[in-house]
Parts: structure tokens; C-alpha cells; sequence
């Protein structure tokens, strides 16, 4: 772990203030687009030692602990873990954790230990990237509708479930229509982006370039998607992509790139995704088994005790939140991040409170990777949310709230 210092994340604000006059960035460049913001705070990362991001993904209704959990080095996966095979060696599967409140109706307290304050994003969005455009982002997958993950200072905040529209707040003008839309989103940007151009070493152009190519990227996909128009259901036209149950996976590739996305681009330093919601109250329809994720896993196996179609939409799941981990390691981002993914339940058929289904990655040097070896019952996802912020340091400010005070045994390095 980092030698620590008592007024590291002050001392951050203050070299952030000297970048910017230094550099001579002005108030009005900073407000013409936040790319410009989080690319002079990306000086100050990179000076910066240790993760300094937050992700956490939620999958709701747990998973059955005979067909969850791996062995103790990740050779070995149950069906339902099976998909985070292909980053195993990012992973920490914490075994034998409990839930604080385990069960349905508990989504605002599973990263918080309140149902007032600020969840656990919005925490650490303050303490990482208060001097960030964004100070959290909270996507969704058909996540609305039955309860939040996200409270800022008691209030719940819907989670933005439409990639179109999340894009857009981000990134910024998406619109179909006239001339070349393929440049719209890059478009809200460059003269900003010009005018910071002077004030940048080469390798910084270079890496604004690289960020503009990515936004650019990102949109065409969208608009490949949506058939040129990016109205999403309001248009006059047949919208081949509805944010409807049937583009589920689709949604959440999008949802993924978005937040790979602005973790990149300095945007923000916490974001969070929520692949369904607390009901369980989606469905899967291009697997095998049609009907919602709830009556996968209640009544819908037909009395088989190896709940075939529960490990199927589980072992779904898994794979979206997979290719989010997947995602950002391949950019890059992975060391500086740490991802908890977490669950309001063990077994889903019982509501159980005991073998939560919880995985840490990511964080460089700072958490043991490749392993499932650490937790007990005395730990629960608030020890293991603490922990991240153990690694990330920000149990040290003085607005960390403090979702608890241990850290689980065996998984700091």
C-alpha cells in the first residue's frame, strides 16, 4: 500500500488549481466542455500512485452457491461464475460473505448503510472526482421501475437506462438529421478542445485525439444501431433498436463503453450499473427461457432441483458484467479502478442472507487478483465496499462516510 498522507486528496485540489493557471485554462474553457476539464485533471492522475475510480455493478437476486462459487485460484468455475473465466485474473470471488439486509426491497442500502446519506457512488464520487465534471454516473439495464441503488444526500436518483441518452449527457449534441451526424458529439467539443491543443505537450494531443476517436467511435455505434436516427423511440420511423427487453445484452454493451468511456476521458471517478432491477422484473427473451428473470428463479425450473433456467439468465448476467471488467482492462483502466460487484441476496430462491455472490477487481497492486480465498460470514458487501475505499484511500477524507469499519482479512495486498 501507498505511503499515505493526512491531506492527500486537499493536496490533489490544489496541484488540480495550479495545472489549470499554469496552463492558462480559463472558467469558460472548462465550462465549453467538460473533455477539457477531465483532460488537465488526467495531469494530476497520472502523477497520482494507486486506484483512483470506483465501479460498482449490481446483479440482483444473488446466485446458488453450488453453482456460483470457484475454486480457490479461478481454474475451476460453477455455471453460474463461468463467464468471468476470461478475466479470472482480475477477480477476487469473496466467499462465504452475509448481507447486512439481504433480500427484496433492500436496493438503496446495499452500498449504504442508511437509508439517508450518500450511497457508496456518490461517496466516493465526491472524495476521487469532486474537481471532476461529472461526480457520478449511475447506468442501468431495465433497472427503473423497483427501487435505486444511488441516494444523494437521501434522495434517490434513477438510474439513466437509455445508452442514447446517457451518451448524450455525457459526451454531448447527439442528434440525427442534417449534414454529417457522424461528427455531432465531436463536434460540441472542438473548439474547446482547439483551444486546449496550445496548451499541451504532444503526448497530451495525442491522447485527446485518442479520446475524441473513442467518443466518435462510441457514438457510430449508436447510430448504427438506431439506423442513423437517434431519437429512440420518438422518432417517425420504425426505431430498429427499442430499449425494450429483446436488446438487453445490447443495452448493456453500450452501457459499458459509456462508462469505459468517461472513466477515460477523466469525466468522472465513480460509476455504477445496474443490470435489472430489484424485482427481478425483466426478461431475457433470446434465451432459452422467455419468461422474467424472477420466475427463473422462482417456479419456473419445473421442480428441477439443478434450476436449469436460473443458471442460465444468472450465467447471462455474469457475462454482462464480465465484459465491463473486460472492458476495462483492455483500456487500460483496469489498474486504476477498483470494481465491487454486488447483490442483495445469496440464494435468490430463498432470499438467503448467507453466500453472497461478491467479486472485487481490478486496483492494480492494492487487492489480491486471481483468488477466491478471503470473507466469512462476520463480513457483508458494507466491508466489502469499505475495503475498496481502504484501497482507494478514501476512508481518510473527512467526508467518507464511513460504510464500515473493517476491512475483510486476506483481501488488501
Amino acid at each position: 500500500m501507498a505511503k499515505r498522507h493526512k491531506n492527500v486528496f486537499d493536496k490533489r485540489r490544489r496541484d488540480l488549481l495550479k495545472i489549470f493557471a499554469a496552463a492558462g485554462i480559463t472558467r469558460g474553457l472548462l465550462q465549453a466542455s467538460p473533455l477539457v476539464a477531465g483532460m488537465m485533471a488526467a495531469r494530476r492522475a497520472e502523477a497520482q500512485t494507486g486506484p483512483n475510480k470506483s465501479v460498482v455493478i449490481y446483479v440482483p437476486d444473488g446466485a446458488l452457491p453450488e453453482h456460483w462459487f470457484p475454486n480457490s485460484d479461478l481454474t475451476s468455475f460453477g455455471a453460474m461464475s463461468q463467464p468471468y473465466s476470461s478475466v479470472a485474473g482480475e477477480c477476487n470471488f469473496l466467499r462465504s460473505m452475509s448481507h447486512h439486509r439481504g433480500g427484496h426491497g433492500v436496493m438503496p442500502t446495499i452500498i449504504n448503510n442508511s437509508w439517508g446519506g450518500d450511497s457508496f457512488d456518490v461517496n466516493m464520487g465526491r472524495i476521487l472526482g469532486g474537481d471532476l465534471p461529472f461526480t457520478y454516473v449511475n447506468l442501468g439495464v431495465h433497472s427503473n421501475g423497483n427501487g435505486t441503488l444511488t441516494k444523494d444526500n437521501g434522495s434517490e436518483v434513477p438510474f439513466e437506462d437509455n445508452p442514447f441518452n446517457a451518451f448524450n449527457q455525457l459526451f454531448g449534441n447527439l442528434q440525427g438529421g442534417g449534414g454529417d451526424p457522424k461528427l455531432n458529439a465531436v463536434d460540441a467539443h472542438l473548439e474547446a478542445a482547439n483551444a486546449l491543443k496550445t496548451k499541451l505537450g504532444n503526448y497530451e494531443q495525442q491522447r485527446l485525439d485518442s479520446h475524441l476517436t473513442a467518443i466518435e467511435e462510441t457514438q457510430q455505434r449508436l447510430q448504427d444501431l438506431a439506423g442513423g436516427g437517434l431519437s429512440c423511440g420518438g422518432a417517425t420511423e420504425p426505431d430498429p433498436f427499442p430499449i425494450e427487453f429483446s436488446t438487453f445484452q445490447q443495452q448493456a454493451e453500450l452501457q459499458a463503453d459509456i462508462i469505459t468511456l468517461a472513466l477515460e476521458c477523466n469525466l468522472t471517478a465513480s460509476c455504477s450499473l445496474a443490470l435489472g432491477n430489484d424485482g427481478a422484473e425483466f426478461a431475457l427473451p433470446y434465451l432459452d427461457f422467455k419468461d422474467t428473470y424472477h420466475n427463473s428463479i422462482h417456479g419456473g425450473n419445473g421442480g428441477d432441483p439443478t434450476y436449469p433456467h436460473y443458471r442460465e439468465t444468472r450465467a447471462h448476467l455474469s457475462s454482462l458484467s464480465a465484459i465491463l471488467i473486460g472492458k476495462l482492462r483492455d483500456r487500460g483502466l483496469l489498474d486504476s479502478t477498483i470494481v465491487c460487484e454486488v447483490s442483495d441476496m445469496g440464494n435468490g430462491d430463498a432470499h438467503g442472507s448467507n453466500d453472497i455472490p461478491l467479486i472485487m477487481a481490478g486496483g492494480g497492486g492494492t487487492i489480491q487478483r486471481g483468488v477466491s480465498n478471503a470473507g466469512s460470514a462476520a463480513y457483508t458487501p458494507l466491508h466489502q465496499v469499505h475495503t475498496a475505499a481502504v484501497a482507494l484511500q478514501a476512508d481518510q477524507h473527512p467526508a467518507y462516510q464511513g460504510y464500515e469499519s473493517e476491512v475483510i482479512p486476506g483481501v488488501l495486498a
